[in-house]
């Protein structure tokens, strides 16, 4: 498995078709004999950790929602005011969002199992239990080589990288449960959330529309709903993306399934290239982390022990945790 910059896959349907049980469907039926795509990307991540011995590695997660236009930190739900922002280094990002540093899969479900239960679900007239947003899980996935030595004279300048003692090859992998399409509900509630819903879905297809028939670079409208402007970095070329489209097997719901095959049809012909992100300068956190090893070493060494024992103890501890985030050679899952 190579790491490339940006890998998304995300699942498209109508309501009740679905999308929410092949994505997460570990969560739900309370054991791990039919694992949805989180769980399955999750355990591969680490499976392919375990057997790449030249490299160390440093994962953090995110899991967002995107309701009725607003953006929340699952993770976090009492943040507010969360933004959507772009520059040149990182594309398209939201912040402040939360991520938490994860070294086994256990902990990665258990951070994803906290945000499923701030999540906005409430039942439909299809659905008991329907998604009513659309939601992001996001894994930032660091590595570079073993025992490479980070240089300490160079720090992150938000001008623009500075070249550094070692390269980190920065990942990012977005899995996506799509809220379903929907027709008019009885709750007024439930309509709303509806308006919503489908209008995000139908800036998603106008993009992918514009996409593939739009090849001499054209203006493609990302920036219509809060859902394709996250999307804008997966969905304008650099990115490898799997799209996995559900429809429903009643016949009162063949509209809606020609309507999702018409889509799929339409994400075929988009032409993605990814491509492996190298990061030159301490930005990513691996190097953060190193070099913050590195001076706490220098200050242990230079304490005084007869004079000051309490400082000496609380170097030690610091320099514990610091390793602690790095080494994932010795966990166990």
């Amino acid at each position: 498995m190579n790491f490339l910059s940006i890998g998304t896959v995300f699942a498209y349907g109508q309501t009740s078709s679905g999308k929410t049980f092949v994505i997460t469907s570990f969560y739900y039926i309370g054991t791990n004999s039919q694992p949805g795509v989180i769980p399955q990307a999750v355990d591969c991540v680490f499976d392919y950790i375990k057997e790449c011995q030249e490299k160390e590695f440093l994962l953090r997660v995110s899991y967002m929602e995107i309701y009725n236009e607003t953006v929340r930190d699952l993770l976090s739900p009492e943040t507010e005011d969360l933004r959507i922002h772009e520059d040149k280094r990182r594309g398209v990002y939201v912040s402040p969002l939360k991520e938490v540093v994860v070294s086994t899969p256990r902990q990665v479900l258990k951070e994803i199992m906290k945000g499923e239960a701030n999540r906005h679900m409430s039942a439909t007239d299809w659905n008991e239990r329907s998604s009513r947003s659309h939601t992001i899980f996001q894994m930032v996935i660091e590595s570079t080589a073993k025992n490479s030595s980070p240089s300490t004279s160079h720090r992150y300048h938000p001008a623009g990288p500075k070249m550094s003692g070692a390269s980190v090859s920065l990942s990012v992998l977005n899995l996506i449960d799509l809220a379903g399409s929907e027709k008019a509900t009885t709750s007024i509630d439930r309509r709303k959330e509806g308006a919503y819903i489908n209008k995000s879905l139908l800036t998603l297809g106008t993009v992918i529309s514009k996409l593939t028939e739009n090849s001499s670079g054209g203006h493609i409208p990302f920036r219509d709903s809060k859902l394709t402007r996250i999307l804008q970095n997966s969905l304008s070329g650099n990115a490898r993306v799997s799209v996995i489209c559900t429809i429903s097997p009643s016949v009162i719901n063949i509209e809606e399934s020609q309507n999702t095959l018409k889509f799929a049809a339409r994400v075929k012909k988009v032409v993605t290239k990814a491509h492996t992100n190298a990061v030159m300068d301490d930005k990513a956190l691996l190097q953060k982390y190193r070099l913050e090893i590195e001076e706490l070493k220098t200050k242990l060494e230079s304490t005084n022990i007869s004079n000051d024992k309490e400082k000496e103890a609380e170097l030690s501890e610091m320099l514990v945790q610091e390793k602690a985030k790095v080494n994932y050679r010795n966990i166990k899952n």
